[in-house]
């Protein structure tokens, strides 16, 4: 692996989740705020909703029902997205720790054996 592979992927899947994370945080933390508290359960929720509205494969339809009905569901589709998509922010966010070392490993072996010529 190049240096060049090595720094895109570490871009990848370091930089990019985490920004995200933050840029979300930021934007959604006024709003999670009750009473002076953070409401730490809808924080999950909207910020989990990026990445989890897309890996909700089973959308909750109303059958013939009400009006009411509906958007209730639509409501509970968008919220059980965000609650996957909580737990696939913790993943990347897991993910973008372990791939800091890994990244360090890769720059420092990258280039060992480019000494040595091509046969």
């Amino acid at each position: 692996m190049t240096r060049g592979e090595a720094l895109k992927d570490f871009f990848r899947k370091t930089i990019l989740p985490v920004a995200s994370a933050a840029l979300l945080y930021c934007i959604f933390r006024s709003a999670c705020v009750k009473n002076g508290e953070l409401d730490y359960l809808w924080l999950w929720i909207l910020c989990g909703l990026p990445f989890g509205v897309w890996r909700l494969r089973l959308w909750i339809i109303p059958g013939g029902g009400s009006l009411g009905t509906g958007i209730a569901l639509f409501a509970l589709n968008f919220i059980l997205a965000g609650f996957i998509g909580g737990f696939v922010l913790v993943w990347r966010l897991l993910v973008a720790a372990w791939y800091i070392p890994v990244t360090a490993y890769r720059l420092l072996t990258a280039d060992r054996y480019s000494f040595l010529p091509e046969e």
